[in-house]
């Protein structure tokens, strides 16, 4: 889910047996533990371009068949790290952050739309 080609072709391929996409489920994440202090730029890249930028991206390449249907889900697996914190987790509880405030404001973009948007944070 974090190269954009390979979204790219997994949709098209789904898109061709199924036709357009009315339900986004995004549950792809992973952590990469450490104390910030000792955490790595590939550590915090990891986590935020796995369980951030790839819903972003796969929120965005559906989007546009939805909003022409005028219908569409999309849910997104958060964590309540992402609104309480976690010690040893600086960049799962910002991304999960991240994906409840971009859910939110996209939520607000779409919802005349009938286009919903929720996270659901276990």
């Amino acid at each position: 889910v974090v190269d954009a080609q390979s979204i790219d072709s997994v949709l098209a391929s789904i898109r061709a047996e199924f036709g357009e996409i009315d339900i986004l489920v995004n549950n792809a994440g992973i952590t990469r533990d450490n104390l910030l202090m000792r955490m790595k730029d590939d550590e915090w890249e990891d986590i935020l371009d796995t369980n951030l930028t790839s819903v972003f991206r796969l929120s965005k390449a559906v989007m546009r068949a939805m909003m022409k249907k005028r219908f569409g889900r999309i849910i997104t697996i958060g964590s309540v790290v992402g609104t309480m914190g976690n010690a040893g987790q600086a960049n799962y509880a910002a991304a999960k952050a991240g994906l409840i405030g971009f859910s939110k404001s996209l939520a607000r973009e779409v919802a005349s739309r009938g286009i919903t948007v929720n996270v659901v944070a276990p």
